[in-house]
């Protein structure tokens, strides 16, 4: 039988596929991988291989290429690196033509859950131009935004396991997609996973507020002023004072951006003025 070179919408739908699972699952068993495998007529292990081959050409992952990569493979995840807004626009017009089903949190939980229940021996890794202009009406840039922002936050949190890298929380719904630079202040940042962080709600809010910001270490420093404030309720302590000094839960791709989280020291971190108590404007 002739071998069949990928396509482009198939190349498209297993990127997306790949910044939506866990290192661990890029294997011809789980159900992601066996659902986009018959989409788009392959077998589970023709899909687990090409996300093996993504994963050796992420620039952020400390892993040697593999040879026989295409040299397509490696065009696209260059471009993604560089240019990652144009590309999850092209990725989201690409699987739209072959219909692919956006995975949901709630299929990958399943398949997480499945996954722990089978043997551990099967869960190795071993290995392993689309116009998008002149759409100017409100629709779709409001579907656009929404898709990009889709896009962000399962590539964020499934670096980080579906965990708050802080505090290790694991409930989804409570879990953010948290920019360490805001989106409105570097569109080339917007939707690179780098500029991501997951974290609770809680945590969340702090960064943004200033009261914690990342080290060159990924150590976490509390506002001094914060610090101050633990002395007159013990759950700041809980919330943040213990964590002070520790390093997060690193994803196992795309490290945080050097330049995001100096970023965020200069412009965000111990700026603004923490209300504590009655003193709180109603």
């Amino acid at each position: 039988m002739a071998r069949r070179d990928w396509t482009d919408e198939e190349r498209y739908a297993a990127l997306k596929l790949y910044f939506e699972l866990e290192f661990g699952q890029f294997h011809k068993g789980n159900r992601s991988v066996i659902a986009l495998a018959g989409i788009i007529g392959r077998t589970p292990s023709a899909v687990a291989m090409k996300l093996g081959n993504f994963a050796s050409l992420d620039p952020t992952l400390d892993r040697k290429g593999f040879t026989g990569v295409s040299a397509a493979d490696r065009a696209l995840m260059l471009r993604f690196h560089n240019h990652p807004e144009r590309v999850v626009d092209e990725i989201e017009r690409a699987v739209d033509r072959i219909s692919l089903p956006s995975i949901t949190e709630a299929s990958i939980i399943s398949a997480q859950l499945s996954d722990i229940s089978d043997s551990t021996a099967e869960m190795s890794d071993h290995a392993a131009n689309f116009d998008v202009s002149g759409r100017p009406t409100v629709g779709f840039r409001t579907a656009r935004v929404r898709l990009n922002q889709s896009f962000f936050r399962k590539a964020v949190l499934s670096g980080y396991r579906f965990q708050c890298c802080v505090c290790g929380l694991g409930l989804h719904r409570l879990l953010d997609a948290s920019h360490i630079k805001p989106h409105n202040e570097d569109e080339t940042y917007r939707l690179r996973p780098d500029n991501g962080l997951s974290l609770c709600r809680n945590h969340h809010k702090a960064f943004d507020e200033g009261y914690w910001a990342l080290d060159g270490r990924l150590r976490l420093e509390v506002d001094q002023k914060v610090r101050k404030l633990a002395q007159a309720d013990e759950t700041i302590g809980e919330l943040l004072l213990r964590f002070d000094g520790e390093q997060i839960r690193a994803p196992f791709r795309y490290m945080p951006s050097t330049h995001a989280i100096e970023w965020h020291r200069e412009n965000v971190f111990g700026k603004s003025e923490p209300i504590f108590g009655s003193k709180q404007p109603v």
